[in-house]
This record gives structure tokens, C-alpha cells and sequence, in this order.
């Protein structure tokens, strides 16, 4: 298992038992995951394959919103749950302040909502910013 993904998996209590099954891939600053078959797929090339989970920073790894949404119901730490309203207004880019419990420690955290993990978000006490990305209307 790479370095990367057992730290976020550790910051959030998410087992590695998971990942069984899965192979992760380090491309530059960012590591894909997916199963044995989707990442052997080569006849179409340069084609991204997996899911991207996270982005590798000079001092931390950022989970992705799109894989804490896949993988994050395993997660048994640094989770903060919101009501509606703040959901809300965290899905529109903007910033909360929550008294999230002793448990959760300043940094990424997976915000949670009467329990679907909507995304990341960045927790410095008592501030969260939300690193979801914003919503972009379909055009029909």
C-alpha cells in the first residue's frame, strides 16, 4: 500500500482492508485507485483510469471529495457531522463554524450529513472551510 493512501486511511480510521483488491497508482502528485482490470486496460492511451484519491502537497495529502464519497462511510475518525443549512452553505464553497468534538484533529476532515459523506473539508478550530467542488449546473 502506498505511503499516501495508509496515512489517510490512519487520519480517518478507514480499515485497509478496503483497499483489498484495489491497486493505487502514484501519478506525479496524485494517486489513482481502481481494480487490477481497469488499470491493466491499455488499448486506449493516454487515458486516465481509476479513481482519483488524493493530491500529494509539500506538507500534507488531500483526500479527494469524489473517493471520501466512495470509501468514506469506513471512516471512524476526524468526521464532522452538519446539519442542512451548514451542508448548504458548505456545498456552495463557503466556510462554518463548528465546536466539532475533542476527537477531531485540526486538517482534513470528511463532512458528513444525516450520514452521506458530502466531502472534505479543512478544520482549523473552530473554522471549517469546505474543499468540496462546487456544484455546476447541467445544461439540458
Amino acid at each position: 500500500m502506498l505511503s499516501q493512501v495508509r496515512e489517510i486511511c490512519q487520519r480517518f480510521g478507514i480499515p485497509e482492508s478496503v483497499f483489498e483488491g484495489l491497486v493505487e497508482v502514484q501519478v506525479q502528485d496524485t494517486v489513482f485507485v481502481a481494480t487490477e482490470e481497469v488499470m491493466s486496460f491499455d488499448l486506449v492511451r493516454p487515458m486516465r483510469r481509476g479513481l482519483r484519491f488524493c493530491r500529494m502537497f509539500p506538507r500534507s495529502t488531500k483526500p479527494t471529495t469524489f473517493a471520501m464519497q466512495v470509501l468514506g462511510r469506513s471512516a471512524t475518525r476526524n468526521c464532522v457531522d452538519v446539519d442542512e443549512t451548514t451542508a448548504r452553505q458548505l456545498v456552495n464553497g463557503s466556510q462554518a463554524e463548528i465546536e466539532a468534538g475533542e476527537d477531531v484533529e485540526n486538517g482534513f476532515v470528511l463532512i458528513r450529513c444525516r450520514g452521506f459523506v458530502l466531502g472534505t473539508g479543512l478544520y482549523k478550530r473552530p473554522v471549517l472551510k469546505s474543499q468540496i467542488p462546487k456544484y455546476r449546473p447541467v445544461e439540458e
